[in-house]
């Protein structure tokens, strides 16, 4: 990990935000996958790009977007299906619930 050398970083690295985006897709990618597979549907490619922006007021308040596309014909019904299942991967129940982080020294 690193930050960009416009923030003083040496930019060896993804920052912590790229890194925390990777794993949304790439949780979401597994997910899909794995329910795909066990339906036997014939999807062979799935394409994921994800993006979050902020806005500052008295608080934070984070969006992420989550673009999911495939390289064949998809129906209505199994697209219902993969979205559905695509909010149900592991580290989007994280992010969409409440998070306390506890740190001590």
């Amino acid at each position: 990990m690193d930050e960009p050398q416009s923030v003083g970083g040496n930019d060896l690295g993804p920052d912590p935000y790229t890194a925390l985006l990777a794993s949304l897709a790439a949780c979401t990618l597994s997910t899909l996958r794995m329910y795909i597979d066990r339906k036997g549907w014939e999807i062979p490619e799935i394409h994921i790009a994800v993006n979050l922006s902020q806005q500052r007021n008295e608080s934070i308040e984070t969006t992420f977007t989550r673009n999911i596309s495939f390289s064949s014909e998809v129906s209505a019904e199994q697209k219902e299906h993969l979205l559905r299942i695509a909010e149900k991967c592991p580290v989007s129940l994280i992010l969409k619930n409440k998070i306390l982080i506890n740190t001590q020294l």
